[in-house]
């Protein structure tokens, strides 16, 4: 599969804990598809599919059910883990190992799949293109108004991006034409964008085929400062606070994330105007990498909280295996490990890593697998990082996940 071809220019380096700016920063992917080749090399894509390639003994990642924060991610392989365990005895096959580069890495592109949208259904499309207005500006093929570009042009693209880029660099002048033929400005939600898109596309006669490349978080952080986004927009409370905070504020799929800038649109150019700012220009590649940064910014965590991390640790009997009062060890100690291991990053790869003797000990101790729901991994590892003693102590205070940079984490190979 093409998707999985794909191999990534930039290094993911594993560097400071999650959570805070500075964890988010590292964190970002310089290409989201990185993490493919680890899919392919690592025989994930053995057991499942993206999409319908692929193994069928694990349930298809392609579906978006893993579009959920970095440790909630985690979370789910580990309540899997004695399911996975069993397929690897019956099938013969070795337990994959990571680094955590490239834990983060895979984590990253498992997080993507989630970005991209079903295929629209252009008979939708097709009635939202009379709905929103659409056809009293624009022809497609060959009915429609005249006062708009004929968007016949566009049925060659396949990625919404490309008419994301055109909305974006029009918008303003689309906005008066508006107003001046008395059209009520359309909003986009759902599924929108795509079912517009789908019509589009059945509205040219080729199958020719443009694809946008994926868009590269890293760089779209750098176009967030570039472009004066930062201006207006904190992220995590960095920036300022004309408009939303966009960790928190600004949610869902690429296509939805597209849809959300159209419909703010006259909000943000009056808001620009107010403060002296230009409306930027952003061309196909760069409105990838910046909408490709703000749905990583879904990505990371949000910080724990160590006091629900340390009822998790005693409701889930950590103890039982990495000690607590009274009790002997039959795993390392956690305190020790939190403190070779310096980020929750390596830890989750150490409890990947080390699964398989985890499952077969939890049997022999009589054990039942601990389950981990929602934000229960972030709250553990805020608990482990903010002082945390085996002896079943909490902390006094909430505390975020630290920012210490690992500086002997392996990159990806």
């Amino acid at each position: 599969m093409a998707m999985l071809g794909v191999l990534a220019g930039m290094a993911f380096d594993a560097g400071p804990a999650l959570g805070g700016h500075e964890g988010l920063s590292v964190l970002l992917p310089g290409s989201p598809l990185e993490g493919s080749r680890l899919f392919a090399s690592k025989g994930c894509i053995g057991c499942h599919a993206v999409h319908g390639a692929g193994g069928t003994a694990g349930p298809d990642l392609g579906r978006g059910i893993l579009k959920r924060p970095l440790l909630e991610i985690a979370a789910v392989m580990w309540n899997h883990t004695p399911g996975m365990e069993h397929q690897f005895q019956e099938k013969r096959l070795t337990r994959p190992t990571f680094e955590p580069a490239e834990m983060a890495s895979l984590l990253a592109f498992l997080y993507y799949l989630g970005s991209l949208d079903p295929p629209g259904d252009a008979d939708r499309g097709a009635v939202l293109f009379r709905q929103k207005g659409c056809q009293t500006c624009h022809t497609l093929g060959g009915q429609g108004g005249r006062v708009g570009p004929d968007l016949t042009a566009y049925s060659r693209y396949a990625s919404p991006l490309f008419l994301t880029a055109g909305l974006w660099s029009r918008g303003r002048a689309m906005a008066r034409v508006m107003e001046r033929e008395k059209v009520t400005r359309a909003t986009f939600e759902g599924s929108d964008i795509p079912d517009l898109l789908a019509y589009i596309r059945s509205g040219g006669s080729g199958t020719e085929r443009v694809y946008a490349p994926p868009g590269s978080p890293k760089r779209g952080e750098t176009l967030f400062v570039q472009k004066r986004c930062v201006e207006c927009h904190s992220v995590r409370g960095h920036g300022a606070k004309v408009g939303p905070d966009l960790a928190t504020g600004i949610k869902g799929s690429l296509a939805q994330i597209a849809g959300a800038m159209w419909n703010h649109g006259p909000q943000m150019w009056a808001k620009m105007d107010e403060r002296g700012i230009a409306v930027p220009s952003l061309d196909t590649q760069e409105m990838s990498d910046l909408i490709g940064y703000l749905y990583f910014l879904q990505f990371i965590d949000p910080p724990g909280n160590a006091r629900r991390g340390a009822a998790v640790y005693k409701e889930k009997r950590c103890g039982r295996c990495h000690g607590s009062a009274g009790t002997r060890l039959v795993a390392p100690a956690l305190a020790g490990v939190v403190e070779k291991l310096k980020t929750p990053l390596a830890v989750i790869t150490a409890m990947w890593n080390h699964a398989g003797q985890m499952t077969e000990t939890t049997v022999e101790e009589n054990v039942v697998w601990p389950v981990l729901k929602g934000g229960e991994m972030a709250d553990l590892m805020a608990y482990l990082f903010g002082g945390a003693r085996v002896d079943g102590s909490t902390p006094a205070t909430q505390v975020p996940r630290p920012s210490r940079a690992r500086k002997d984490a392996a990159p990806a190979k």
